[in-house]
């Protein structure tokens, strides 16, 4: 057991640790930064891409040069409904839309990039405790009894980590506000994925596949990750669907997966608990929460990478500043770090529309949501256009009686989005009659 001293230490080495440790080692500054896995990232089985929208800002252009799976050029959504699958999609005129990564690769790259820039690094090193001082954290303890003290601590070990919740930051998890994600890793050799799946990020939408989540499937060079879960609360189980596994397994029975899969093999399996609800206070006199521990993650569009890489940054910057100004309380580390995050329009638009999606999402059954997304497609797009037109029209022009005709039209599609396995048997008929 022994005391150290630092200007910072970082707490996790997932995606926000490594970019504190790198932007405060690059400063200047005296920076540890502890992980109690053996190797970063090697659990984590998540999805994992990584949006070029946010790879193009300066802070965060150096990530491109880390292991990349794929370069990500289309985007396919899936809806599936019994009588029809309606499929979008979307190729950018140029450009890459994502990059794919292994976190078991990339989380270690990023370590070393911090190594590189003059951090130190601890692995398989558990925190148990921190160390507060009137109100004032100073440090954190392991579990063989090291005591680690730094003048700025930030937290980047995640969801339920034990600094912010020890600190009192991190409030008890509601099941409303959980995701709760089944994920494999289903290895198939380069050639089949690039044959299969080629560098498109695949979603769906189906029966008993999800509850108000999007299902997916990454690419990677030589596996998919697929992913499925839902919202935790007393609509996740019912009926015949008894654990997240059930969703899965629904999910990879689909025709449409099922196919793409033939001849794989499982080659990793994990549960991912994911906070969608932002917290009330992310600092502390002496304490910085960032990525997941901050609440900074989306999780309802599959976002979080990029909010923990700029909160980690800005977290350092903070850091930085008030070791320079001697100040370390809430109110500073709060206005420096906070302020960071509030000019980024690449993280507030993606809040933005993800709470105006999730209110209207969860407020709809899955299967009503399908429903939705196909009636955008019917007749090629152009019923759907006619629809929406008079809709926005009358909206503009506050005529409540074009609002009610596209309504009424769209009432009047309803049945004929249809079409029953009579019109197959006659079409059969009339074919064999002529």
């Amino acid at each position: 057991m022994g005391n150290y001293q630092y200007d910072i230490i970082v707490v996790g080495a997932g995606c926000a640790g490594p970019a504190a440790a790198k932007k405060a080692a690059e400063l200047g500054l005296k920076v540890l930064l502890l992980e109690k896995s053996q190797k970063p990232g090697e659990k984590n089985v998540s999805g994992t891409c990584l949006n070029m929208a946010a790879l193009v800002d300066p802070d965060l252009q150096y990530l491109m040069k880390g292991p990349i799976e794929r370069e990500i050029t289309e985007m396919h959504s899936f809806m599936i409904s019994p009588e029809r699958t309606t499929m979008f999609r979307e190729i950018p005129g140029e450009g890459l839309i994502l990059l794919s990564v292994r976190r078991d690769e990339f989380d270690a790259w990023h370590t070393e990039q911090a190594k590189k820039a003059g951090a130190e690094v601890k692995l398989s090193t558990t925190i148990v405790d921190i160390i507060e001082e009137d109100g004032t954290v100073k440090g954190v303890i392991t579990d063989s009894g090291d005591k680690y003290f730094g003048k700025v601590i930030i937290d980047a070990a995640g969801v339920n980590s034990i600094v912010g919740r020890k600190a009192g930051l991190i409030p008890k998890r509601k099941g409303t506000n959980m995701i709760l994600y089944t994920i494999l890793n289903v290895w198939l050799g380069e050639e089949k994925v690039t044959e299969r799946f080629g560098n498109s990020i695949y979603y769906f939408l189906a029966p008993n596949c999800q509850y108000k989540t999007w299902p997916w499937i990454f690419p990677k060079k030589e596996v998919v990750t697929i992913g499925t879960g839902g919202y935790m609360d007393e609509n996740l189980f019912n009926g015949d669907i008894k654990s997240v596994n059930d969703y899965m397994q629904n999910l990879i029975d689909l025709p449409i997966i099922k196919e793409k899969l033939e001849g794989g093999r499982v080659e990793a399996w994990g549960l991912h608990l994911e906070f969608d609800q932002s917290i009330e206070k992310r600092t502390k006199a002496g304490l910085i929460l960032t990525g997941e521990a901050g609440g900074f993650v989306i999780p309802f569009l599959g976002e979080g990478m990029p909010e923990a890489f700029f909160t980690g940054i800005y977290a350092a910057e903070a850091a930085a500043k008030a070791i320079e100004a001697n100040d370390f309380s809430e109110e500073f580390l709060e206005e420096h770090f906070m302020g960071r995050y509030n000019e980024n329009v690449f993280l507030q638009s993606f809040r933005y529309v993800a709470d105006m999606n999730k209110q209207s999402i969860l407020s709809m059954p899955d299967e009503e949501i399908i429903a939705m997304m196909q009636n955008i497609c019917i007749g090629g797009g152009f019923i759907s256009s006619a629809i929406h037109r008079n809709w926005m029209k009358g909206a503009d022009e506050d005529d409540m009686s074009l609002v009610q005709d596209a309504k009424d039209f769209y009432e009047f599609i309803q049945p004929y989005r249809q079409v029953g396995s009579e019109s197959l048997e006659i079409y059969k008929k009339m074919r064999a009659e002529k």
